[in-house]
């Protein structure tokens, strides 16, 4: 950590940054910042203990989707055979592709996508769900793409007594409606007939039932027959298998289950989805921006039909809060529940979390959602940077990146908490009006989050470490999306989707440089006051820089506030390659041959080099810069270190 020595006049002062731990703060003027965070991190990231290191590169992955000159969303897809692929698609045709092990795009055939769209992601009972809020929800099975399309009600509704049976003063209305493996149709034109005897009366043995036929529906795997004494009242009666069936009074109508108002043979139309509770929950959907799906379990996954265990709710319709995420969480109590993101258009949202309660009446056991809202929570405005990470929820919105989980020192009370405060000037400049693009992703104990900086398309990283609790801001470069592949080697990599090219790109602290291009960093410190007596003038000597294993050309420069001149540079130094070899010798070493080999001596780079900087002025703060601006520039700040003496002086005259 920072250490300030004894500030007796005529005694030696030293200070020695070795600790970061706070990472970079850039809400607070450098004035202001203290020895432990950096004012501007740029390109760098934290490592080991904490020091500041040259961030990762990015190198290719793979090869070039022929045809594609953008991928909108890529995903890796484990078939049901262990073979692990990546599935992208293409933002030019808006095709659907997969890759193994980095080798050659195949087309993957049956349904294609509007590449305006952002696609989300969800494997699931051996599917690759693919959905983006414009297209039809489409699954992959590991062969063929296979779009939910809607089918239609059914028609030609007729309806005939038994023999029993006559016409009378007993009116009866039926409806049809089709069902298939997604959803319900709406009930079919409603068709009336006359009894002269009332139904509960019936007697099968004497010929009194009515049969109801309709016309078969493509597509169609079961169908659903209600009934009412009154129009327009139809209650569930039964389900048949064919086009007919005969209602002989043996079954109870359920009067909680009426003719559907939507059709939802289909699927509804979203954009994000996600597991929770062994369902799939979705929400954003384009015509209902309140609702929030849940789909059965079991077989029934991905069947969002109420018949199959599915369902939806509205959460304050017609209000300002819009769900923008759904995912699994867990309650203040740690139990598991559906967990919803809302947005406002202010950017402070709201948070809410559903749980689905079963009921019985009679023989009929139904699902019934309760929702409750998070009192005091703030939501999220970019669903995909919304990141789970260990015990936490972190997201962004239009005010900063929040946390929710437990409320320190109290117990089952779920709270959010801004994480972005030593940002937040920063994060506010960014182009909020492009968050929904914003992106996010939990990789190597830190969360990566990619956003607009300046122009329409994401085109920074940067990084909340969750070990340390702090930020790196900023990397110069932007992604579409995070992600993770692992080869058929067992080897993984840390992907990311491009937001031009039909490559994907690989992350890795082993590769230099940008794509082959080389980037610029810089670690500057705070404006570190020598004293906090602010009349006390310290003549500095010499400034010490170590570094960790440098190679190519690092530049260090000192600045500070000196008596006569105010802020100004005081010295600069460049430090260059400080390589070692070594090698075993490959003689006899008395009776021994250490080696018979004529290998060439290993090149390693010092685990620490130090340097000296001559300042020799008479300063009232001392500020530190390290950067570097070639391709093959690498290094760890591992310290920083200035001496000198208190010397008695009067305060400069221009303070007057």
């Amino acid at each position: 950590m920072a250490r300030i020595k004894s500030i007796k006049s005529n005694k030696p002062w030293g200070i020695i940054l070795d600790k970061f731990r706070g990472g970079t703060s850039t809400l607070l003027d450098e004035a202001r910042i203290g020895p432990d965070k950096a004012k501007e991190s740029v390109n760098l990231i934290q490592t080991q203990d904490g020091i500041w290191k040259v961030r990762w590169g990015t190198a290719y992955y793979g090869q070039e989707i022929s045809g594609e000159s953008a991928i909108i969303g890529a995903t890796e897809y484990i078939k049901t055979s262990g073979t692990r692929e990546l599935v992208a698609v293409g933002g030019t045709t808006g095709k659907v592709f997969k890759s193994t092990d980095g080798g050659s795009w195949t087309e993957i055939t049956g349904a294609t996508f509007n590449v305006s769209y952002r696609p989300f992601f969800l494997q699931i009972n051996n599917y690759l769900y693919i959905t983006n809020g414009y297209d039809p929800l489409t699954r992959y099975d590991g062969t063929n793409l296979t779009r939910y399309t809607q089918i239609s009600p059914p028609t030609g509704v007729g309806l005939a007594r038994g023999a029993g049976l006559s016409a009378g003063s007993y009116t009866y209305y039926y409806q049809v409606t089709a069902l298939n493996s997604v959803g319900e149709t709406i009930g079919s034109t409603e068709t009336s007939i006359t009894t002269n005897k009332d139904r509960n009366n019936w007697v099968l043995s004497s010929n009194e039932y009515i049969d109801v036929s309709w016309s078969a529906v493509s597509g169609a795997t079961q169908y659903q027959v209600y009934i009412s004494t009154e129009s327009g009242k139809e209650i569930l009666l039964d389900s048949s298998s064919t086009t007919s069936y005969r209602d002989d009074n043996s079954v109870t109508p359920n009067e909680f289950v009426e003719v559907p108002k939507d059709n939802t043979t289909g699927a509804p139309y979203f954009s994000q989805m996600s597991l929770s509770g062994n369902r799939i929950w979705a929400t954003k959907d384009p015509n209902n921006p309140y609702r929030v799906y849940w789909s059965g379990v079991g077989q029934y996954i991905g069947y969002f039909s109420a018949y199959y265990g599915g369902g939806w709710v509205d959460l304050e319709k017609g209000g300002r809060e819009t769900p923008q995420y759904v995912g699994h969480y867990r309650t203040g109590k740690g139990d598991s529940a559906a967990t919803v993101l809302c947005s406002t258009p202010e950017g402070i949202g709201a948070i809410w979390q559903i749980t689905l309660e079963s009921m019985s009446v009679g023989e009929l056991t139904f699902i019934v959602p309760a929702p409750v809202k998070i009192v005091g929570t703030i939501g999220a405005d970019a669903p995909y940077a919304v990141v789970k990470s260990g015990d936490f929820l972190t997201f962004a919105n239009k005010r900063g990146i929040f946390e929710l989980g437990n409320k320190e020192n109290i117990t089952n009370v779920l709270a959010t908490t801004e994480k972005s405060v030593e940002i937040r000037s920063s994060y506010r400049s960014l182009n909020l009006a492009s968050i929904s693009k914003f992106c996010g992703y939990w990789y190597d104990a830190k969360i990566f989050f990619s956003a607009t900086e300046g122009g329409s398309e994401n085109d920074i990283i940067f990084i909340w470490d969750t070990e340390r609790r702090n930020w790196s801001w900023k990397w110069t470069i932007g992604v579409r999306q995070f992600l993770e592949y692992t080869d058929s080697g067992g080897n993984t990599y840390f992907l990311a989707v491009p937001t031009t090219g039909g490559k994907l790109i690989q992350i890795s602290e082993g590769i230099a440089g940008d794509l082959g291009q080389m980037f610029r960093t810089s670690y500057i410190s705070g404006l570190l006051p020598v004293s906090r007596d602010k009349k006390v003038f310290v003549k500095v000597k010499d400034v010490i820089v170590e570094l960790g294993r440098p190679k190519g050309t690092i530049k260090f420069e000192v600045l500070g506030v000196e008596k006569k001149k105010g802020f100004t540079t005081l010295v600069s130094k460049t430090i260059t390659d400080s390589v070692s070899t070594i090698d075993f010798a490959n003689a006899l070493f008395s009776d021994y041959m250490f080696s018979d080999d004529d290998d060439v001596p290993t090149s390693f780079a010092q685990a620490s080099v130090k340097k000296r900087a001559r300042v020799r002025k008479l300063l009232n703060a001392i500020q530190f810069h390290t950067y570097s601006e070639s391709a093959d520039a690498d290094y760890s700040l591992l310290s920083i270190q200035a001496d000198g003496n208190v010397i008695p002086t009067r305060v400069p005259s221009d303070w007057n």
